[in-house]
């Protein structure tokens, strides 16, 4: 760019290559604005408000709105140092966008990685329906479910009542971030859309009843602590409790003084209710088990005949 009423003592007028570059960059993303194309750009930096890009003194702008389901910093209770951690690891990455606002004064640009992937996106409402079972990606983890990307484009929720059949204690466990994940669509209702990873499984307390029964001794790990009593992990998803009083041969109103957590025990099924999806389990029946095999054994006349 050649400035006319600006010239070298020399006489020779002063040129500026920034200004020439920004000119040729200037008039590329008219066309690129104009002919609706996909670009690709590389963050330089990032605020509380989105994504930033410097591209010979051009400012590009990606606000946090526009960004793909599975870079938006979802974060629980609007923690901004947490969203900025997460914008922070964008920086550097190629982004897929597409132009959507020009401030021709300001020089400034808006971009949308959302407005990128429209085709895709259509392409995948289309598809679908409820029933439909889809391979999609983990996009985001909330208290409440996680968040399922299908297509890279459509974003439904897995609510934690349609992970598993058991009880969740910590829902950080049953996925993470850009995990694959197989879902069932189960819900579309004012744009939002449902999904279950836990109907492609079978049931396990239909299957339960066909390999256990009342009586019966099994082995499993604890998980959880409640005032009555503990859970432990019995049966693929499910979870027994052994309530307080059939904890031990010895009163306790503290399991934590009778087991820890993750040690692995045996209970005896004293209560299965497939139907409303309970099983109570006893310790203290291991043991009392135990003790009248050693006196039977010892006597020579079976544990049944010693109770009468």
């Amino acid at each position: 760019i050649v400035n006319p009423n600006i010239r070298h003592e020399d006489g020779y007028y002063i040129v500026s290559i920034t200004k020439l570059l920004q000119y040729d960059v200037w008039k590329a993303i008219l066309r690129k604005f104009e002919d609706d194309e996909i670009i690709t750009v590389i963050p330089t930096e990032a605020n509380l408000g989105g994504l930033l890009v410097d591209m010979h003194g051009i400012k590009w702008f990606v606000p946090l709105s526009q960004l793909a389901p599975i870079h938006y910093p979802r974060v629980e209770d609007g923690d901004q140092e947490a969203i900025f951690e997460k914008l922070l690891d964008l920086i550097g990455q190629e982004l897929r966008v597409r132009i959507i606002n020009i401030d021709e004064e300001e020089k400034r640009i808006i971009l949308s990685e959302r407005e990128a992937l429209k085709e895709e996106r259509e392409s995948v409402l289309k598809e679908l329906e409820v029933g439909k079972i889809f391979e999609g990606v983990v996009s985001g983890i909330s208290s409440y479910g996680l968040f399922v990307t299908i297509g890279g484009t459509v974003e439904g929720l897995v609510h934690i009542s349609e992970i598993t059949y058991g009880h969740v204690n910590n829902i950080d466990n049953l996925g993470k971030i850009w995990d694959k994940i197989k879902v069932k669509v189960i819900g579309l209702e004012n744009g939002k859309i449902s999904l279950s990873s836990k109907k492609l499984k079978d049931d396990p307390w239909t299957e339960l009843p066909k390999h256990h029964k009342v009586g019966d001794i099994l082995e499993g790990e604890v998980v959880r602590y409640v005032p009555y009593g503990v859970f432990i992990r019995v049966f693929q998803d499910i979870n027994g409790l052994i309530h307080l009083s059939e904890l031990s041969q010895q009163k306790t109103q503290n399991p934590n003084e009778v087991v820890k957590l993750g040690q692995i025990v045996k209970a005896k099924i004293i209560l299965l209710d497939p139907k409303n999806r309970k099983i109570g389990l006893s310790m203290k029946g291991v043991s009392e088990d135990a003790v009248d095999a050693r006196v039977a054994a010892a006597t020579g006349k079976p544990a049944a005949t010693l109770a009468s």
